[in-house]
């Protein structure tokens, strides 16, 4: 067996491990289930990789990420380790073939998603491979409470029974306790090895701003940043809005979202790698597998769902090592928006059954049948029937998928996809002569601009609703331009499929998993509370807040935070009953904003903050409509 420390020099070029991985290798060299609970960018994939290569065989390893998978596999390349993986578009034959060279081509590392594991023939490989390690990546996606929990990784147990003697490593950055402990049941590790690095993230200042002009203040941020920036928002429209405005202003960004097409993502990451584009606006999609050392801000301007989701988002800044910021700016409509979203939507038990039963009838299901039946979903087309809340039936969707009642496709969401191949001119020569065509496909020019360059999702939803023509009448303008030369498309008929994994039984069916129901609704509001616990608490540094969330209670307070920063900056009274009265005169002439303010007064903005906070808590002052402050 290779030394691992020789491993590391050979592969890595370091002299020594970082704290925790050489403890955490000679555990699974051992032979020991082991878990690893690592902040994000804390090195877990060394921890799987060197003992892999120290031992002989090969290490499958379970990845969430197509994305995640190929920076893993290209990374191990560009050292000169052989690494295969299993992805998506594989075709049948060149799965067999890269399964038979797991087999017999001497490579260390198979990585594949958790779907694959479903399959026959990647099974019945597996029983052949020299399987000398099972590292399972994100392993808080197994459980139920986990906020990334992925239905799929149920199927991860397969492979205790086909190599009962390979040990296991669970990897993760951001379980709970007990998330913690739901993960070590479900993967069914018997007394596993442990080790849990502190949280905390002394080189990040995590910051928490209440303002009303955004734009204003992240134009303040980053007006001498050097490195690159991340801007988290919850919608795709907003990313592309933030951008362009940015972009106005003489910052080089650039948006991302799900619904670009796979070169446009590809492209965008490169060059916000490379720093042409050094500013990314994002949803978040632009998540796990985002690997770069030179982020110097992540920058929230809405609301979290959940703490887990902020800190691993927020955990993508500075992981060189050196001094970065995690912002989050928020005002008072963003707390009413997070429990709009994800609180107010929740499905209740009488929610659930009758979404189950409306779903039983729309696949024409007949009472005690339809156990593992597959059938194609369109989402939008069944809420329309039924006249439901899509928030909320989409919601009680993903509860009844968490709950074992049915499985909901990965491909939740796929749109069609259409590509103009032709001169842009000559596809505005077809549009003069065919009015139709014109409103249908000017109007998609509008919606999507890159239709030109590459295949671009569409929503033919969203087109609908635009242009007043039938879903029916948009497919075929599109199917006749096709015909005509003009561009390619690919329609797809439906944006998911559902399986349903037990008989039909109505109330029945969803009586049996009313306690777990109830308990995940009671799950994601606490979890709510918990983000507004965050940004309200004005005396608790935020690194404590968070990592405490995490279940370390010793942490100490950073002194880089906005509640740190505000300690060492506390106002003296007699400043405050000065910077008090000058705000109220402000606002005896008139509703101003924060901004408005710090312009009119010459006190330091952090102080002025400060002061308001106090006012309005004392009920001396209100916030209208506009985020404009008002004298009570």
């Amino acid at each position: 067996m290779k030394n691992p420390q020789d491993i590391l020099k050979q592969y890595w070029g370091f002299d020594t491990f970082r704290p925790l991985q050489l403890d955490i290798i000679e555990s699974v060299i051992n032979g020991r289930d082991t878990v690893a609970l690592l902040p994000t960018g804390g090195g877990k994939s060394v921890c799987f990789q060197v003992p892999a290569l120290a031992m002989d065989g090969i290490c499958i390893v379970i990845s969430p990420l197509v994305a995640l998978m190929d920076d893993q596999v290209t990374g191990l390349k560009e050292k000169g380790v052989r690494a295969l993986s299993i992805t998506g578009g594989l075709s049948f034959s060149n799965l067999m073939t890269t399964l038979d060279n797991a087999i017999h081509g001497n490579y260390k590392f198979l990585y594949m998603s958790p779907e694959r594991l479903q399959q026959e023939s990647v099974q019945n490989a597996i029983k052949q491979m020299p399987v000398n390690l099972i590292a399972i990546d994100e392993a808080h996606c197994i459980s139920q409470w986990g906020n990334d929990f992925r239905p799929a990784y149920k199927n991860i147990t397969v492979l205790r029974e086909l190599r009962p003697l390979a040990p296991v490593i669970a990897l993760t950055a951001t379980a709970t306790p007990e998330v913690l402990e739901d993960t070590i049941l479900e993967l069914k590790m018997e007394l596993p090895a442990i080790f849990k690095k502190s949280f905390v993230r002394d080189n990040i200042a995590y910051q928490v701003l209440q303002e009303d002009d955004k734009l204003y203040r992240i134009e303040q941020l980053l007006k001498n940043n050097t490195g690159n920036v991340i801007i988290y928002i919850r919608n795709r429209k907003g990313t592309v809005q933030l951008s362009e405005e940015l972009n106005t202003l003489g910052f080089k960004s650039q948006f991302y979202h799900g619904g670009l097409a796979p070169k446009d993502k590809e492209k965008r990451l490169k060059d916000w790698k490379a720093e042409t584009t050094p500013i990314m606006v994002a949803t978040n999609a632009f998540g796990m597998g985002i690997d770069h050392p030179n982020v110097r801000f992540v920058i929230h301007t809405q609301l979290a769902e959940s703490l887990e989701s902020y800190f691993q988002e927020a955990g993508r800044a500075g992981r060189d090592g050196k001094y970065a910021q995690a912002v989050l700016i928020f005002n008072t409509y963003d707390k009413t928006l997070v429990k709009k979203q994800y609180v107010d939507s929740l499905a209740s038990i009488a929610d659930l059954k009758l979404i189950y039963r409306k779903l039983n009838n729309y696949f024409q299901i007949s009472y005690g049948e339809g156990m593992n039946t597959k059938h194609s979903f369109g989402f939008a087309a069944f809420c329309k029937v039924y006249g439901l809340n899509t928030l909320l039936t989409y919601n009680g969707l993903q509860s009844l998928d968490r709950l074992g009642i049915l499985q909901m496709s990965k491909e939740f969401g796929r749109k069609s996809t259409l590509h103009f191949t032709a001169h842009n001119d000559t596809v505005l020569d077809y549009f003069a002569g065919d009015v139709l065509a014109s409103v249908i496909g000017k109007t998609i020019l509008r919606i999507y601009g890159g239709v030109f360059d590459s295949p671009t999702q569409v929503n033919l939803d969203f087109v609908q609703s635009k242009t007043g023509q039938s879903i029916p009448v948009i497919e075929g303008v599109l199917l006749k331009m096709e015909a005509q030369g003009l561009c390619k498309v690919s329609l797809q008929q439906t944006d998911a499929s559902i399986t349903f994994l037990v008989p039909r039984e109505d109330d029945k069916s969803i009586n049996i998993i009313s306690r777990e129901a109830k308990a995940l609704n009671d799950k994601k509001r606490a979890q709510v509370d918990s983000v507004l616990r965050y940004i309200e608490d004005t005396k608790t540094c935020k690194s404590v807040q968070l990592v405490s969330y995490f279940g370390e209670t010793t942490a100490t307070p950073c002194g880089v935070c906005s509640v740190c920063t505000n300690l060492k900056t506390a106002t003296s009274k007699t400043e405050v009953l000065l910077i008090r009265e000058g705000i109220l005169n402000e606002l005896e002439l008139s509703n101003k904003s924060s901004r408005e303010l710090t312009e009119n007064l010459t006190f330091a903005e952090s102080k002025i903050i400060q002061v308001l906070r106090l006012l309005s808590d004392q009920g001396s002052i209100g916030i209208d409509a506009r985020n404009k402050y008002y004298k009570l």
